[in-house]
């Protein structure tokens, strides 16, 4: 063993399983809660400046970002599945090799992302659903947005890293640092200095590259007891195979949720025209401030499920999964009766002076987070059997909702119901995806003598 895994500890050792759920969850939730907010305050800043137009160009550039996230949770939370393993393995020297594995991955994957999307730019805009009125707008965001976008890839994979090591409130002030400063220049680029949407874009960037930096030196400086050393970045192909193993149902989902979002921007168009892409963009912004916490929850609760599972204490690992459910359930609750309640007031905030946008962003809130509250089921199941290595159960899951269900809903029910099909096409496939969440759960906790969510018989 080297010298620095012998200095390795045990973050997870002699602690209260709620104590430790709320050290590593509370500071993702936060930082989720936090970038998801001032990524949609942006979004308000060019629905005010732009307008509905605005919201609709960011809104169609959505599925690029998305195939950034996708690889970026494909290396990122693979990686760091198995690094967390292989802790609880006592294996820390191999825990190494993994992490620097993990980033020479993510360096590739970024860089091959960021090539295609600048080479086929127009192609890949209209397939995601821009039309002559939007295409403009959106190129000139993603023009200068790649690069963040590119930095961000990295640096949100290699974030988890830190979260894992024992320093949940650095992961989690990597998310404030990017967020503080995207609101601070979002203003300042958008109005004061007139760019309207690239301005947006650059605000996003400098957050982004200054996020990726404080990354960096947390795991390359010298109090990172969990160190990026040039001697772990050989890749190992086993590794490599692992890595991406595991982490293919997050990828998988991400690249079913872009999928989903270019055939959800067609229909769209064709049914509602761009004011129906603005709305469901607002609907989606408000969404993400709900599900992000959520997302947050279940990153936190990911390490200690690896942990416990890969040192055989699996009634401590579905224990932290029915913990992290129930909190989740919680947030997603209150969220569900804020939003139904003050769904109008909301949808102004991002254009006050276009009553048809209110009017449709409004109702589009209403109807898309109906199962808001028990969505937390779905989302926890598919990190268990993740954090366990049973990807196969873990991508079926993510599919079930994105690919199985709901892409033929959307092709199918706008059929007959036209608009409103479209719109209550995610609703459906919620609920459906969420019962074979449980019905996978039951099964694996029946083997272990545990019910879904109450205590041991």
């Amino acid at each position: 063993m080297s010298a620095q895994a012998q200095t390795l500890k045990n973050p997870f050792k002699d602690k209260k399983l709620s104590k430790l759920l709320f050290k590593y969850s509370a500071p993702a939730v936060a930082g989720m809660f936090v970038n998801a907010l001032f990524n949609i305050i942006s979004r308000i800043y060019v629905g005010q400046d732009v307008g509905a137009v605005g919201i609709a160009a960011i809104t169609v550039i959505f599925p690029i970002g998305l195939l950034y996230m996708g690889f970026s949770a494909l290396i990122g939370i693979g990686s760091n599945s198995l690094f967390s393993i292989r802790l609880g393995e006592k294996r820390h020297d191999e825990a190494l090799r993994v992490m620097g594995n993990g980033f020479i991955l993510l360096i590739i994957m970024a860089g091959f992302v960021t090539s295609i999307s600048y080479l086929f730019l127009d192609k890949l805009l209209l397939f995601c659903g821009a039309d002559e009125v939007i295409l403009p707008y959106s190129r000139e965001y993603a023009l200068w947005a790649f690069p963040g976008y590119f930095v961000f890839a990295i640096g949100a994979g290699m974030n988890h890293f830190i979260r894992s090591s024992g320093r949940p409130k650095t992961a989690m002030a990597t998310q404030f640092i990017g967020a503080f400063i995207n609101l601070i220049a979002a203003p300042l680029f958008i109005f004061k200095m007139g760019l309207g949407i690239k301005g947006a874009a650059l605000a996003t960037v400098c957050g982004q590259v200054i996020s990726f930096s404080w990354v960096m030196y947390c795991l390359t400086g010298h109090r990172s007891v969990y160190r990026l050393m040039w001697r772990n970045f050989k890749l190992k192909l086993q590794i490599v195979l692992d890595v991406v193993a595991i982490g293919f149902s997050q990828f998988a989902f991400q690249m079913a949720t872009g999928i989903l979002n270019v055939i959800l921007n067609h229909a769209l168009l064709k049914y509602g025209g761009n004011l129906a892409i603005s709305a469901m963009g607002v609907a989606l912004s408000v969404n993400t401030i709900i599900i992000m916490p959520t997302m947050g929850l279940s990153q936190g609760a990911q390490p200690l499920i690896g942990y416990n599972h890969g040192a055989r204490k699996y009634t401590t690992s579905i224990q932290t999964l029915k913990m992290a459910m129930r909190w989740g359930i919680l947030v997603t609750t209150v969220g569900f009766i804020i939003l139904e309640v003050f769904a109008r007031p909301i949808a102004a905030i991002f254009n006050g002076q276009d009553a048809a946008l209110i009017d449709m962003a409004s109702r589009v809130i209403r109807i898309v987070n109906i199962f808001l509250p028990i969505v937390p089921l779905q989302m926890m199941a598919t990190t268990f059997f993740q954090a366990i290595n049973q990807p196969l159960k873990a991508a079926l899951l993510s599919l079930s909702r994105q690919i199985l269900l709901v892409i033929p809903l959307v092709l199918i029910l706008p059929l007959f119901w036209e608009l409103d099909g479209v719109f209550f096409a995610p609703v459906v496939a919620d609920g459906v995806s969420t019962l074979l969440a449980v019905v996978l759960l039951k099964h694996f906790f029946n083997q272990h003598g545990q019910t879904v969510f109450f205590k041991k018989k």
